[in-house]
Parts: C-alpha cells; structure tokens; sequence
C-alpha cells in the first residue's frame, strides 16, 4: 500500500525539478520465484525510456535523472520486497520509488508532467488502515489495504521496551532486545507472574498511546491481529475509538497472504462503503451548486487557475486526454487540491471524470 504522507512529499518536491519528467510503471511480485522477472521488465521499461528521451532533448539534459533510475537495478534487497506494482519517476537528477497494491501494465511517459494516476487511486486511498498484529511480549505493524499489508517502519516506538518498564525486578535475569525489521519484544525471567501480568499491562498501554499517535497524524483507522487471549487483554485497557469493529484472532505468521488479504477486505468494507457514501454526496452537493465540471476543457481551465479542489480521472486515459489531464493532475496537487483514480469505476461518472471546484 502507498505511503501517503512519503507519497505526496516525494511528488511535491519532483514537480518542482527540472523537466523532463519520468514516469514508469512495471508490474511486480512479492514472492519468489516470480519476483525473479520484475528487473527484467524494469530494465526493458529503462530502454525504451532512453530511446524516447534520445529522440525529445540533449542527453545533459537527462543523463542524471537516468543513471539515477538504473542504480535501482544493481538494489538486491528492494527486488525482493516489492509489491503488486511498482512506480519510478524521475526528474531533475532525482529518481523515487512507489510500491503500489495493484499490477500496472509496463508503461512509460516522458514530458512536461508526470503521469500520477496510478500513485492515488480511489479505492486504496479510502480503504486503508494499519494493522497492528500483537502478542504479550511484542507487535509488529503493517499499512493495511484491499489488496494486502506491507511491513511499516516505525523508527518513534522504541524496540529496546526495557527503557519503558522502570519497576522491573532488579534481581530478574532480564534480557531485551533490539530487533531488526519493526517488531519490539521484552522478556523477563525470574520476576513474579503478578509482576509479569503488571509488565504486560503498561506495555500494552504504551502501545495504545503509540497507535493512538499514528491516528492522530494520519487519520487510519487500527486492525487489531494475535491471539484470542492476547486482544482481549489489549482490548480490555485500549482506550481510542480508532480501532476497527473486525479483528483477526490469530497470529498473522499463521496465515496466508491471501487469507490476510480477505480478512482486511471484509473488516474494511463497511468503511470503504461510508467513505465512497459521503464522496457522492459532496459530489451532489457540488453538482446542485454548480461548482462541478465534466467537460475536458473546462477541468482543464480550472486546474490552471487553481480552482479545482478534487479531481477523479479515469485509471486509463484516452491518448488524446493524457497530455493535457496529466497536467491538469499536476496542477490541482500543486495548489493543495485532491486527486483520485477510479480505477474501477465505483463513482460511475460519466466518462469517469470529474473536477470539484472551489468556487
């Protein structure tokens, strides 16, 4: 799932580098051995873009951006943590990554603007969460969507949880660890079960007010995955209103990824279906004042004006629209506006495409 917060900044700061713009989309895999493929499809991506910007400007003009973009090639690690899809764009020297949840056919855009659609799709940027997968002595988190979970960084929860438990036993041979990855444990041994029981309790607490601090920052919801024994403890001292009605009652060690990915759709439908509810109805409320458009042009006109404060394109544009609403994408974010792709058509818009304005 696309981190949004790194997503929008990365994209700010690339609209403002140096044309041209690069933007390129594979389908990948997360598991091997069909991960094996994903460089491959890469690098043949990477030479058609070298022969389009050949045949567009100088090389001094790009060379940088492009040997920036091939250095992903020699990164072992990052091909065997990929996702569904992958973007790259690139620009002024720059080159930036984005996994994404769902495959994307290998395609490339070259020019004055990035193609960004594939980076804010509707049904993913309304239907997410993290999910927090806990047990008595430690937690992992992931970014949660319909499409399946991706491990998340956590670097503001401290892993070494000696430093949170202040009334250990002096005496008890504790051992704590740092652990690599996003998971923090603490184990001690020779303290008393209610010491332990008393351990556990303000452990579980930190972790409610650590996610507590994720949801206020970002706004997700929290799925709740372990144990039966381990929820309803965390259950019973958690005290946000952030976290989702559905759980998982079992490790996610113990499940498939497909299993992992149904469980998530299920518990995140009915928020999906009262976000894509009230996006209808402000899409109403628009249309009754007036303040929506539909025709080409017009949204256009719009963008470039910075009156547009949401726009929803089609996944897949016609070759005659992609010039100018690849522009007109860049501009709306560019003035603090929203942009959606429904690729699916949930909206069913009239030829998938709507801006709201303004004024």
């Amino acid at each position: 799932m696309i981190d949004e917060k790194r997503r929008d900044k990365l994209v700010g700061e690339l609209i403002a580098e140096d044309t041209p713009r690069i933007s390129l989309y594979i389908p990948t895999h997360r598991a091997y051995p069909d991960n094996r493929q994903d460089p491959i499809v890469y690098k043949n991506q990477l030479k058609l873009v070298e022969n389009a910007l050949e045949e567009r400007s100088p090389r001094r003009d790009w060379e940088k951006t492009f040997e920036k973009m091939q250095l992903l090639l020699e990164d072992e690690n990052f091909w065997m943590h990929t996702t569904e899809g992958l973007g790259v764009l690139g620009a002024g020297g720059r080159a930036e990554t984005f996994l994404l949840d769902s495959p994307e056919d290998p395609a490339f855009y070259v020019g004055d603007d990035f193609h960004l659609l594939p980076l804010y799709p509707l049904i993913g940027s309304l239907s997410q969460a993290y999910l927090a997968d806990i047990s008595r002595d430690r937690f992992i988190m992931y970014y949660a969507g319909s499409e399946g979970i991706t491990e998340m960084e956590m670097p503001d929860i401290k892993n070494d949880f000696s430093e949170l438990f202040d009334d250990f036993d002096a005496n008890a041979n504790l051992r704590t660890g740092s652990y690599g990855g996003l998971s923090g444990a603490f184990h001690g041994h020779g303290s008393k079960p209610e010491e332990t029981e008393k351990d556990r309790e303000k452990y579980f607490r930190y972790l409610d007010g650590a996610f507590a601090s994720l949801n206020k920052k970002s706004g997700l919801p929290v799925i709740l995955a372990g144990t039966q024994d381990s929820l309803n403890e965390f259950s019973a001292l958690a005290k946000g209103a952030f976290y989702l009605d559905g759980k998982i009652e079992s490790p996610l060690e113990s499940l498939s990824p497909d299993d992992i990915a149904g469980r998530i759709k299920t518990i995140l439908k009915p928020s999906l279906e009262k976000s894509l509810s009230s996006l209808r109805t402000l899409i109403n409320n628009k249309q009754n004042e007036n303040k929506a458009v539909g025709d080409l042009k017009d949204i256009a006109a719009a963008a470039q004006e910075g009156r547009v404060e949401l726009l929803i394109l089609p996944q897949v544009l016609r070759e005659s629209e992609q010039a100018s609403m690849d522009k007109a994408a860049q501009q709306v974010l560019q003035n603090g506006g929203r942009v959606y792709s429904d690729r699916g058509g949930a909206l069913e818009l009239p030829h998938g495409r709507l801006a709201l304005l303004r004024y």
